[in-house]
């Protein structure tokens, strides 16, 4: 079989995070789709909201969790229509420079906005593998114009990946039905043949309710124990 899945160090069965139809190995898995933040890359926006804040001459009327629930609420949060591509990445600095009166520029603002990732080396181990097995990988991503140029730049992991189904671009965030219809526009191929990883529960089961198999990320033991019992 090739290269072969490390030990995860962890005795009994299965994660409990893995269901239904993940014990099924009947079905062959033939694409695999990871989610970028906190699966790939883990990252902490609220170090965003402190820096900015930081740089604000409004600093009396607002705070740093302002900030952060305006930016990053996941209902009303700004940053979702710029995710969904209805806003430049110069829209929307413009947009909270004034709003904050932040003493800064676009570039520092970059700086700012895109320092906030870091390399899973694990998670890197388990897509070297299933590359090295000739399984095609799909990133499926809720992300911005300035978050992702900067990601392609700084880490080539995600150059692995065979495509990028990326939310600014489709002009859909998940958990909408059409950001997970792009993966079938890109490969012909069967629902229940796809296992989608996400560190958000909501994102998952939404992906099972349409017959996508998933796991909730939470620790790369879980996802070897998912390529080990489908036999990749």
């Amino acid at each position: 079989m090739g290269l072969s899945a490390p030990s995860t160090g962890k005795a009994g069965g299965a994660s409990p995070l893995i269901k239904g139809k993940e014990h099924c190995t009947s079905i062959m898995i033939k694409l695999f789709v990871f989610d970028l933040g906190n699966v790939i890359l883990p990252f902490d926006n609220r170090q965003i909201a402190e820096k900015l804040y930081a740089r604000s001459e409004a600093k009396a009327l607002c705070s740093s969790a302002d900030i952060f629930r305006y930016l990053f609420d996941l209902c009303s949060g700004a940053v979702n229509p710029y995710e969904e591509g209805l806003s430049s990445s110069l829209e929307f600095f413009l947009d909270v420079r004034d709003r904050y009166k932040l003493a800064l520029d676009f570039e520092e603002f970059k700086d700012i906005w895109n320092n906030i990732f870091q390399d899973n080396l694990e998670v890197n181990e388990i897509i070297v593998y299933l590359k090295a097995k000739g399984i095609p990988l799909f990133l499926l991503s809720n992300t911005n114009e300035l978050h992702f140029t900067h990601v392609i730049a700084r880490y080539p992991i995600i150059h692995l990946m065979d495509e990028w189904i990326l939310s600014f671009e489709v002009g859909a965030k998940k958990p909408k039905r059409r950001i997970y219809d792009a993966i079938f526009e890109k490969l012909d191929v069967k629902k229940d043949e796809v296992f989608y990883i996400d560190d958000t529960e909501e994102y998952v089961e939404y992906a099972r309710s349409m017959g996508i198999r998933g796991l909730v990320f939470r620790e790369t033991a879980d996802l070897w124990k998912a390529i080990e019992v489908n036999r990749l």
